[in-house]
């Protein structure tokens, strides 16, 4: 007797989480705690060449001896994972909410042509208490990557993308330190799905990548230029009219304060 093709039984996804860090791992605690309680199938910690080697007996931890910046660690995190459908990002000094990674998993499941599920971000600083300052959100569902193409409003401490992907899309590799996932969302070639109940703590510090306004100015327009296929001409030079500013703005400062 033929059975059912409806009662055939579905593999899970299994979901790796990748956390990269780099010097003192002051949050790490708290971003494992809120991890592990969601229970992925594998994670790893990347000690991307840190001065003291980070050391942690929770879970696996791989350590580079040279820096290679975000996408360097979080491509050696995920080659790590083992047989994954699912890499979902959270940096060492964010922390999930409850929840978040099973609403991300369910979407792509729910939209099996989505690329990545990203969340929404609570900008705190380093008391753990909300800035006040409010990031872009989208609306809940699919976009096209060429709709972030002007502003990133993508927390990658709340993404998980599909491994598959991920893979088509040439992997993390990206040629800045700063705005590498924001290349990465614009060289995805399926759309990217918002899930409102995801959502990531997402912690403002001094030493952050993105503290360092000359450099990120300096990385987007040369991400804008990269991708300016992905939009009209009109706004392709908006915004990299609008970094060219930032920019000069930047070195102003700088000079300034010498």
């Amino acid at each position: 007797m033929v059975g059912d093709p409806s009662a055939a039984t579905v593999p899970p996804v299994r979901t790796g989480v990748v956390i990269p860090v780099r010097g003192f791992p002051r949050y790490l605690t708290e971003t494992l705690d809120a991890v592990l309680a969601q229970e992925p199938d594998a994670v790893v910690v990347v000690d991307d060449g840190s001065f003291e080697p980070v050391r942690c007996d929770r879970v696996r931890v791989i350590r580079r001896d040279t820096p290679g910046g975000p996408a360097v660690a979080r491509a050696t995190g995920a080659g790590a994972l083992g047989a994954v459908d699912v890499v979902a990002l959270c940096d060492a000094d964010d922390t999930w909410e409850p929840g978040s990674l099973t609403a991300l998993v369910a979407g792509l499941e729910a939209e099996p042509q989505a690329a990545v599920a990203f969340g929404r971000a609570l900008v705190v600083g380093t008391d753990g208490r909300p800035t006040g300052e409010r990031w872009q959100e989208p609306a809940p569902g699919l976009h096209e990557p060429g709709a972030f193409y002007a502003h990133n409003p993508i927390p990658a401490s709340c993404s998980a993308l599909r491994r598959s992907a991920l893979e088509d899309a040439g992997g993390f590799g990206a040629p800045d330190l700063v705005a590498e996932d924001w290349d990465l969302w614009l060289r995805l070639r399926g759309p990217l799905l918002c899930v409102p109940d995801a959502r990531v703590r997402y912690r403002r510090h001094p030493d952050g990548l993105t503290a360092d306004v000359e450099r990120l100015a300096r990385a987007q327009l040369a991400l804008h230029e990269r991708h300016a296929r992905l939009v009209d001409d009109p706004t392709a030079r908006a915004a990299q009219e609008s970094d060219r500013r930032a920019l000069r703005r930047a070195r102003l400062r700088r000079a300034l304060s010498v």
